[in-house]
């Protein structure tokens, strides 16, 4: 018996001697992912889903050149250099804008991942984005855009030195959003692009390159979806902040006689005298600036009462000419609202149909600004769905600060809180 257990104790150290056997070995003690952040990109298990089960290969497809297998919860490349074309286990599904993360290990050869890929006719069997993998450390997190510009952006020998961990599990986490891609390994930048002309859906990949002896690993790969096509009025409460601390105005500036009431409202009281609305300085704006996001708010008005919800407004001082407003109007059983109603957008379009309440009732606004689209639900009713791009504003800033309009009448908003897209928030 103390021979067999001498023997088996033998055997054990033999297999985790080598470092793939260790690693797969200790990869079958599933642990959940550790949050993390990177530079305020928040990141933590709430708001991701996996895009490996950890068990099996559903949900991608194997292309040919290469092998592809589960092992231990780790998924497992290898090919010899004899073979010439690229293996790919490439995503059933397109994606558009999301956030993935991963861990990836590099044992031998060049590999990559995909991303906004899409199916061609090569050895490569795919054309777009790849952030680069290498064993050797060579431009690690770099973008490579195959059948395109090639290296888009590239990253020094000297930079990589300072994160990339050799033969070792290393984290890999790509954002995109629209024309923007930004690259992380192991909580380090290396590549931003701003409004760049590639790619903009497509498939993920793991690759193995061509003609040279292949060992990768992959495992944890997760999604956080940050496409149009998401429910944006279902999204989880938890995930929104509020605007407002209920006691003062913390994060806001403002020259106006807005107050902080109870049960976390906020209201303007016009001081005697005050009219019109070309009053810029009074209105009430957060100090930062706020990019794509979901933002949900109640507002109450009385009779003839005048606001509006400005976004991205790039001069305070001049916010009309400078962000977007989301008008608030006494409108109440208009038939054909316009732009200047209360759901339209100043410069662009009246609602699809009069939501609003009669002045007194509470309403809820509930709006999506992700990039070009623009979506607004009042009162569980979506009242618009357009792309900015498309519109006389479609040169209007892409970030800005968030406002209340004063237009020296009495307005009441409360329950204000954001979720910033892009942030996966506790």
């Amino acid at each position: 018996m103390i021979k067999n257990h001498l023997l088996l104790l033998s055997l054990c150290f033999v297999f985790l001697s080598t470092s793939v056997g260790a690693d797969i070995c200790c990869a079958a003690e599933k642990k959940p992912p550790v949050p993390c952040e990177i530079k305020g990109l928040k990141l933590d298990a709430n708001d991701f889903v996996p895009l490996f089960d950890g068990k099996t290969l559903n949900g991608w497809e194997v292309l040919p050149g290469g092998q592809w297998k589960v092992a231990h919860g780790v998924i497992v490349g290898a090919q010899d250099k004899t073979e010439k074309r690229h293996g790919m286990l490439l995503s059933k599904k397109a994606y558009t804008d999301f956030i993935v993360r991963m861990k990836y290990r590099a044992i031998q050869g060049n590999s990559g991942f995909y991303f906004r890929a899409q199916k061609v006719k090569s050895r490569v069997s795919v054309k777009g984005f790849q952030a680069e993998i290498d064993s050797n450390g060579m431009d690690v997190g770099g973008i490579y855009e195959t059948a395109g510009r090639y290296w888009v952006s590239r990253v020094s020998p000297e930079k990589v030195k300072t994160f990339y961990k050799d033969q070792d599990w290393n984290e890999m986490v790509v954002k995109a959003v629209g024309k923007d891609t930004t690259v992380y390994v192991n909580g380090v930048k290396t590549v931003e692009l701003k409004n760049d002309p590639g790619l903009t859906k497509g498939y993920f990949g793991l690759q193995l390159h061509g003609e040279q002896d292949m060992h990768v690993e992959f495992k944890d790969i997760e999604i956080q979806d940050l496409s149009d096509n998401r429910d944006y009025t279902a999204l989880k409460e938890s995930g929104f902040t509020p605007m407002f601390n209920g006691k003062d105005l913390t994060g806001w500036q403002t020259t106006g006689n807005w107050v902080v009431q109870e049960g976390n409202i906020l209201t303007l009281k016009p001081r005697q005298g005050e009219h019109g609305w070309q009053r810029y300085g009074d209105y009430i704006y957060t100090q930062r600036q706020y990019d794509n996001f979901v933002l949900k708010l109640d507002f109450k008005i009385n009779t003839r009462g005048n606001s509006g919800v400005f976004m991205r407004i790039d001069d305070p001082k001049d916010p009309v000419a400078s962000g977007f407003e989301l008008q608030i109007l006494d409108t109440y059983g208009l038939k054909k609202p316009g732009p200047h109603d209360c759901g339209g957008i100043i410069g662009t379009s009246g609602p699809s149909k009069n939501m609003v309440k009669p002045a007194g009732e509470w309403n809820e606004y509930i709006v999506y600004l992700n990039g070009h689209r623009l979506k607004v639900t009042l009162n569980g009713e979506q009242i618009q769905d357009f792309d900015i791009s498309k519109t006389p504003l479609k040169n209007r800033p892409a970030k800005g600060y968030i406002g209340f309009q004063d237009e020296a009448k009495r307005i009441w908003y409360r329950n204000v809180r954001i979720r910033e897209l892009g942030a996966c928030i506790k």
